[in-house]
Formats: structure tokens, C-alpha cells, sequence
């Protein structure tokens, strides 16, 4: 099932009187719940849908504490994930605390499972 993109104009901040460009812009079709996951692997193994939920219902569980303790987690050939953040900018070192971390954020690298079959995406407008 290819990717779709809708098409939207944007200006340019530093030229606002030029005409717009026009752009791709990839939107969500669809979702895919943590039951959809289950449900598949239930059908392409002999565990129970119940089973695989408990599994991956810990798994995900241990990720989050995991990442919430400042661990990378590397989730196979899948993907990986840790904490990252921003703050406010000091003049000594010894300004920088923890009362300075703005913004929190979690980081998410594709592996290299998830770059393979993004290089095999097609595309599609949406109509």
C-alpha cells in the first residue's frame, strides 16, 4: 500500500511577496493499535493473541522505564530509543542544572529493518 501526500503551498519567510511553492506533504492513513500487532502475530505463529499481548505489553512497559532512566534502548534491527532534551543557554558551567532542561523529548532512530522498507515505499496523492 503506497504512502500518501497531499500537496500544500508554502511561502518563503525571507521572500514573502514571491509566490508560494508548492509541496508534498506525507499524511497518517490509518493507525495500528498494540491489539492490530498482536492480532497478526497471532496468526502467523501458535501463540495466543492474549500471550502476545502480555509480551508486548511488558516489553513496551520495560522501553518506557528504560528510556524515562536515560538508557538507550536498542530494540533489535527494529529501532532505537532514548531521552534528549534542550535547555537554556548559560555563560559558566557551573550556571547548567537540572532547573535549566527546558524541554524533554524522546529520540527515535529507525533501524536498519525500518529504513529498508521505507527505501521500497511508494507514493501516492491523496485525492
Amino acid at each position: 500500500m503506497p504512502i500518501t501526500f497531499n500537496v500544500i503551498p508554502r511561502r518563503n519567510p525571507q521572500s514573502p511577496n514571491d509566490p508560494p511553492k508548492y509541496y508534498a506533504n506525507v499524511v497518517g492513513n490509518g493507525v495500528t493499535t498494540l491489539d492490530d500487532l498482536a492480532k497478526y502475530a497471532s496468526t502467523v505463529s501458535t501463540v495466543s493473541k492474549a500471550d502476545i499481548l502480555a509480551v508486548l505489553e511488558s516489553t513496551f512497559s520495560k522501553i518506557a522505564e528504560d528510556v524515562g532512566d536515560g538508557k538507550i534502548v536498542y530494540v533489535g534491527e527494529y529501532f532505537t530509543l532514548q531521552a534528549g532534551g534542550s535547555s537554556e543557554g548559560k555563560t559558566t558551567p557551573d550556571e547548567v542544572n537540572a532547573s535549566t532542561i527546558t524541554a524533554v523529548k524522546t529520540i527515535f532512530r529507525p533501524g536498519k529493518l525500518i529504513k529498508d522498507a521505507l527505501k521500497l515505499a511508494t507514493f501516492q496523492k491523496k485525492s
